[in-house]
C-alpha cells in the first residue's frame, strides 16, 4: 500500500523562514522601544527645570531668538547673537540651532518646558540613530552584534546631562543627529552623495565639530569597507571645501580667549603647553570611563595647571602615545574598536588646542559625539568579555542601573543655577568662577551674607578676579559699607582700567563717601567707556544734585532718557526738579514722551498729576493721580496728595477718605495728619457755630 506522504511538522526548536523573520521585527522593535524609553526617562527630572548658565545669553537675551532682530540676522551673527565679523564674537556659528531656539520662543516664549522636551526628544532621536549607524556595521561584520549595548550605553551615559539637561547643549544633539544622518547614509550607499552633504553641512552649522563627519567617513572607508583613491580625494576636497565656507564666514578670525578661560593655553613653555593639553584629553577620557564627579565648569582652579617635571601628571604624553599605538588594530572584529576609537578622536579633535585656542579647559558637553564612539568600544570589550566571563551580562547591568540612576539626579541638578552650583562645589571647591557663579545667584536671591561670603572665597582664590571685585563692592555698598565698597572697586579698575561697571559703581560709592571729586572723574571714566549707558548718566544726575548743580544734574537726566526712554529713575528725578524749579509746563511738555515710553510707571503719572493740578487742572490731575494709584495702591503719599487735590476742588468728604486710608497705610504720613486735622477742626467749627 502507498503510503502518502505528510507535510513535515516544525519541532518546537525549529522557526520557520517567516516566523524567524517576523521575530525578528519583534526583536527590532523590542530593542527600540528599551533605547528610546532610556534615552528620555532619566532626564524627566529637568523638564521643568529653569534658564541656567549660559542659557540667558544664548536664548533670553539673544535679540535673534526673542524677536528683538529679524531672523535674517541669524546669517551674520554668532551663536550668542553678536555679530560674526565683531572682535567680540567668539566665532560659534550655530545658525540651524538658533533657528530652533527662536522656533521654541515663538511657541514657548520663556517657559522652559517646550526647551527642555525638544533637547530630550532630540537625544531620543540621536541614541536611535546611533543604534541604527551601529546596525550598518554590524552587517559588515556578519552580525557582530554591538549596536544594541553601545545604544544602551549613548542613551543613559551621565556625561551626555550637560548637553540634554542644559538648553544650551542643543547645539551638541543636532550636530550629532545630523553627523548620524549622514554616517548611515554613507555606509547605505558607500559614497558622498548630495543627502550625504546636506546632512554634514547642517550638521557643522549646527556646532563646528559637525565638520569631522567628514574625516569619520574617510575612516569607513579605510577601516571597514573597500576604499579608493578616488573616494579620498572627493573627501579631502569636500572637507577643504566647508573648512573654506566656515572661515570665511568668521572672517578668517579665531575667537579670542584669556586664561581664566584655558589657563594651559597661556602658559610661557611650549612643552608644558603640550603636556597641559595631554593632561586635559586624558581627562575627557576619565570622564567618559568615570563619570562619577561631573562639573559644569572646569575653569579658574578646578584641574590646576602642571608646571612641575615632578608632577606626575607629566607623564600624560605618554600614556596618551600608548593608548593610540594599543588602540591600532585591523583584525576582523577589532576594525570595529579601531574605528570607535578613531571617531572618539576625530570628532574630539576640534576641541583638542591643537589648531586653535578653545574656550574652555574641560567640558563635559563637547563629549557628546566623541562618546558614540566609546560607547562602541565598550560595546565591543563587553562582547569579548562575555565569551571569557560569565559575570559579563551582571556587570553591564550593574553599570547600567548605576548610569541611570546617576544621569537621573544628575539632570536634576541643572534644575536651577541655585542647585548647578552647588553641586559644583562640591566637585571643584578650589573653583574661583563656581563661588562667583554662587554669589551671583545668592545675592540675586537676596541672600545677601551668603553672597558676600561665596566672592570673598573667589576673591581669595584669585585676588585678581576683577568680575568678583566688583561684585562684591556693589553688594557690599548696598549693605552701607561703602568704605570696604571703594577698596575693592579700586582694585578692580586697577586691574581691568577699562572696567566701565566698575568705573561707575566706584563712582557711587565715593558720592555716598562725599567725595564728590572722585566720584565725578569716576562717573565720567566710566561714561568715556561706555557713553551710552543710561544708569551711568542717572547716577551723574544725582551727583550734580547732591552738589547743588540742578541744571547740569537734569541734562544729565534727560540725556539718560534719550539713551534708554524707558529709564523710569532719569524721568521721575527730571520731573521732581522740574517740578520743584516751578517748570511745571516742561513737565507738561515732555509728559507724552515720558508715558509713551513709561506707561505703567507710577512716579511718572504722579508727578504729572501734580503738575496739572498747579496749572489748576484738576481733571487731568485726578486723571494721572488715579492711575498713579491703580498703578501702586499702596502708596501713602499717593492717597494723601489725592487728598489734597480733593480738597482744592471742596470734595472735602472724598478729601478725607483718602487721608484716612494714607494713614491707615503710614501711621506717620505728615500730609495726612496735618489735612485731616484741619478738615476735622473746620467741621467741629462748623457743626458749634450758632
Amino acid at each position: 500500500m502507498k503510503k502518502h506522504a505528510h507535510p513535515k511538522v516544525p519541532t518546537p526548536w525549529e522557526v520557520t523562514p517567516r516566523s524567524k523573520k517576523d521575530k525578528g521585527k519583534s526583536h527590532e522593535l523590542r530593542n527600540l522601544l528599551v533605547i528610546i524609553s532610556l534615552s528620555v526617562l532619566p532626564y524627566f527630572s529637568c523638564l521643568y527645570g529653569d534658564f541656567v548658565f549660559d542659557d540667558a545669553e544664548s536664548i533670553v537675551n539673544n535679540s535673534i531668538v526673542n524677536g528683538k532682530d529679524s531672523l535674517i540676522q541669524i546669517f551674520s551673527r554668532d551663536f550668542w547673537g553678536h555679530p560674526i565679523a565683531s572682535t567680540h564674537s567668539h566665532k560659534s556659528y550655530r545658525p540651524v540651532t538658533t533657528f530652533t531656539f527662536w522656533l521654541n520662543y515663538q511657541i514657548h516664549g520663556t517657559s522652559t518646558f517646550g526647551y527642555h522636551a525638544f533637547n530630550i526628544i532630540c537625544h531620543g532621536i540621536a541614541t536611535v540613530l546611533f543604534y541604527k549607524l551601529a546596525r550598518e556595521l554590524e552587517k559588515k561584520f556578519n552580525n557582530f552584534e554591538i549596536s544594541f549595548p553601545a545604544a544602551v550605553l549613548f542613551a543613559v551615559h551621565p556625561v551626555h546631562t550637560e548637553a540634554v539637561a542644559n538648553m544650551t547643549g542643543r547645539a551638541e544633539l543636532l550636530m550629532t543627529t545630523f553627523s548620524m544622518f549622514a554616517l548611515i547614509s554613507y555606509l547605505r550607499h558607500s559614497e558622498m552623495n548630495w543627502k550625504f552633504i546636506g546632512f554634514v553641512v547642517l550638521s557643522t552649522f549646527s556646532k563646528e565639530q559637525g565638520i569631522m563627519t567628514i574625516p569619520i567617513a574617510i575612516c569607513i572607508d579605510l577601516i571597514i569597507c573597500s576604499w579608493s583613491k578616488s573616494k579620498i580625494l572627493h573627501s579631502t576636497f569636500l572637507f577643504a571645501a566647508l573648512g573654506l565656507l566656515r572661515f570665511s564666514i568668521n572672517g578668517f578670525q579665531s575667537a579670542k580667549f584669556t586664561k581664566l578661560d584655558n589657563p594651559a593655553a597661556f602658559l610661557d613653555s611650549r612643552f608644558y603647553r603640550v603636556v597641559n593639553y595631554s593632561y586635559i584629553w586624558l581627562y575627557h577620557i576619565y570622564l567618559l570611563v568615570v563619570p562619577t564627579n561631573l562639573c559644569f565648569d572646569y575653569s579658574m582652579g578646578c584641574i590646576s595647571p602642571i608646571s612641575s617635571l615632578y608632577d606626575l601628571r607629566v607623564l600624560s604624553p605618554v600614556l596618551i602615545s600608548i593608548l593610540a599605538i594599543n588602540g591600532v588594530k585591523f583584525r576582523n572584529e577589532c576594525r570595529v574598536f579601531t574605528f570607535g576609537g578613531l571617531m572618539g578622536a576625530l570628532s574630539f579633535l576640534p576641541s583638542s588646542n591643537i589648531f586653535f585656542t578653545v574656550g574652555f579647559s574641560v567640558a563635559e558637553r563637547i563629549l557628546y559625539l566623541p562618546s558614540s564612539g566609546f560607547c562602541l568600544m565598550c560595546s565591543v570589550v563587553l562582547k569579548k568579555l562575555s565569551s571569557h566571563c560569565k559575570n559579563a551580562e551582571l556587570i553591564a547591568l550593574t553599570i547600567l542601573l548605576l548610569s541611570i540612576s546617576k544621569t537621573h539626579k544628575r539632570s536634576g541638578e541643572w534644575n536651577s543655577e541655585l542647585s548647578l552650583y552647588s553641586s559644583g562645589l562640591q566637585v571643584c571647591p578650589m573653583n574661583a568662577k563656581i563661588h562667583y557663579n554662587m554669589g551671583k545667584v545668592l545675592g540675586d536671591n537676596g541672600l545677601t551674607k551668603d553672597a558676600v561670603k561665596n566672592y570673598w572665597n573667589a576673591i581669595k582664590l584669585d585676588p585678581s578676579y576683577e568680575q568678583a571685585l566688583n561684585n562684591l563692592g556693589n553688594l557690599l555698598e548696598k549693605s552701607g559699607d561703602s568704605k570696604t565698597a571703594e577698596s575693592l572697586l579700586v582694585r578692580a579698575v586697577t586691574l581691568r582700567p577699562n572696567f566701565a561697571v566698575a568705573w561707575m559703581n566706584l563712582g557711587i560709592s565715593q558720592m555716598n563717601l562725599k567725595k564728590y571729586q572722585d566720584a565725578e572723574k569716576s562717573l565720567k571714566n566710566s561714561l568715556t567707556l561706555r557713553p551710552r549707558s543710561a544708569h551711568c548718566l542717572f547716577n551723574l544726575g544725582v551727583l550734580y544734585q547732591r552738589t547743588n548743580r540742578e541744571l547740569l544734574a537734569m541734562s544729565a537726566w534727560r540725556n539718560a532718557t534719550k539713551v534708554d526712554p524707558s529709564h523710569t529713575q532719569s524721568w521721575t528725578n527730571l520731573f521732581v526738579v522740574l517740578d520743584h524749579l516751578n517748570q511745571c509746563s516742561e513737565v507738561l511738555e515732555l509728559s507724552s514722551e515720558a508715558l509713551s515710553s513709561v506707561p505703567n510707571e507710577s512716579r511718572v503719572h504722579m508727578q504729572i498729576g501734580s503738575c496739572f493740578a498747579k496749572q489748576n487742572d484738576f481733571e487731568k490731575a485726578e486723571e494721572h493721580i488715579l492711575t498713579a494709584i491703580d498703578l501702586h495702591p499702596t502708596s501713602a503719599l499717593y492717597h494723601a496728595n489725592l487728598g489734597v487735590l480733593f480738597q482744592r476742588m471742596e470734595r472735602l468728604a472724598e478729601a478725607e477718605t483718602e487721608y484716612r486710608v494714607a494713614l491707615m497705610i503710614d501711621s506717620e504720613n505728615i500730609i495726612a495728619k496735618k489735612n485731616l486735622r484741619k478738615l476735622e477742626n473746620h467741621s467741629f467749627q462748623n457743626s458749634t457755630r450758632p
